[in-house]
C-alpha cells in the first residue's frame, strides 16, 4: 500500500495528529507492521511502556495517548466515543503506509473497533483487531445503566487491579485523576453501537480466565461484528491478565501478528 497523508497542509495536519495521539518509544522504521495499542478506561499510553522491548523487531509499536493524562494532562478528557475515535483515526491514517494491527484493552477494545470501521470506510484496511478484556458491545435501551458515583468507580477500579489503583489512595492525586476517570466511564456508560455493520478485519479476542467482565458468550459475540474470522484466546489471570502474565501474552500477540501477515 502506498503512503497516506501526502504533502502540504494535509500531510502536516496528519503529522501533528500523530504527534498528539501516538507514542513510539523505540521507532523501528524498517519494521513490516505498525501495531497500535489503545488503553483501558482510566489508562494511558504508559500502560504499554514496556511492550516495545518485548516484541519482535518486525513490529513498530505505537501507544495511543488519550487527552487528559500523562503528557496530555492539561487537555480536556473526551467523554464521547465519536470524538475519541475520530481523533485516533486522524492520527493513525499515515501509519497505513505499512500493514496496521489494532490492539485495544477493555474500553480500548471498543475504541479499536470503532477506529477500524472508520479506517475501512476510507479504504484503509487493518489486517487484524486484537480485542482484549471486553465482551462485544450489545444494543441496549437508552438509560439502561445509571451513571456511577465516584466511589463506585473507584471501587470498581480497585476490584480490577490493586496495582493500578495506588494513586487513588492519595486524596490530592485522586482529585487530579477523577476528571479523566469520570470522562472515560461516561464514555463507557453512554457508548452505543453507531452501526452494527461488521468490520472486514478479522478479530482475535484475548481475555483472562478469571475476568468476570468477559464471559465466553461475550467473547463469542464479537463474531457478529466482523466479516472475517474471530478467534478466542484465554490466559491465566483476571481483567488485567496482560499485566499479570505479560510474557505469555506478548508471545501470543507476536504470533497472532505474524499469522495475520502471512
Amino acid at each position: 500500500m502506498g503512503a497516506v497523508g501526502g504533502a502540504g497542509a494535509g500531510g502536516t495536519a496528519a503529522k501533528e495528529a500523530g504527534t498528539r495521539w501516538l507514542r513510539n518509544w523505540q521507532p523501528r522504521p524498517g519494521a513490516a507492521v505498525n501495531l497500535v495499542c489503545l488503553p483501558h478506561a482510566g489508562g494511558s499510553a504508559g500502560f504499554y511502556r514496556g511492550w516495545p522491548g518485548l516484541l519482535p523487531a518486525g513490529i513498530d509499536f505505537h501507544a495511543v495517548q488519550y487527552p487528559g493524562r500523562e503528557d496530555r494532562f492539561a487537555e480536556t478528557p473526551l467523554s464521547r466515543m465519536a470524538e475519541l475515535a475520530d481523533g485516533i483515526t486522524d492520527a493513525v491514517r499515515p501509519l497505513f503506509d505499512k500493514d496496521v494491527i489494532l490492539f485495544g484493552h477493555s474500553m480500548g477494545a471498543n475504541v479499536a473497533w470503532e477506529v477500524a470501521g472508520r479506517c475501512e470506510a476510507e479504504g484503509l484496511m487493518p489486517r487484524l483487531l486484537l480485542l482484549s478484556g471486553r465482551s462485544a458491545p450489545q444494543p441496549r435501551p437508552d438509560g439502561a445503566r445509571r451513571p456511577r458515583s465516584d466511589d463506585e468507580i473507584i471501587d470498581e477500579i480497585r476490584g480490577f487491579s490493586t496495582a493500578g489503583s495506588t494513586a487513588l489512595d492519595d486524596p490530592d492525586l485522586r482529585e487530579l485523576l477523577l476528571p479523566m476517570i469520570r470522562a472515560d466511564y461516561r464514555l463507557v456508560e453512554e457508548y452505543r453501537l453507531e452501526s452494527a455493520a461488521p468490520v472486514r478485519a478479522p478479530i482475535a479476542v484475548l481475555r483472562g480466565r478469571d475476568d468476570t467482565e468477559v464471559t465466553a458468550e461475550g467473547a463469542f459475540a464479537w463474531r457478529e461484528l466482523t466479516a472475517g474470522a474471530c478467534t478466542d484466546h484465554v490466559f491465566d489471570g483476571g481483567h488485567f491478565y496482560l499485566r499479570e502474565h505479560e510474557g505469555p501474552v506478548l508471545g501470543a500477540v507476536a504470533a497472532l501478528v505474524a499469522r495475520a501477515l502471512r
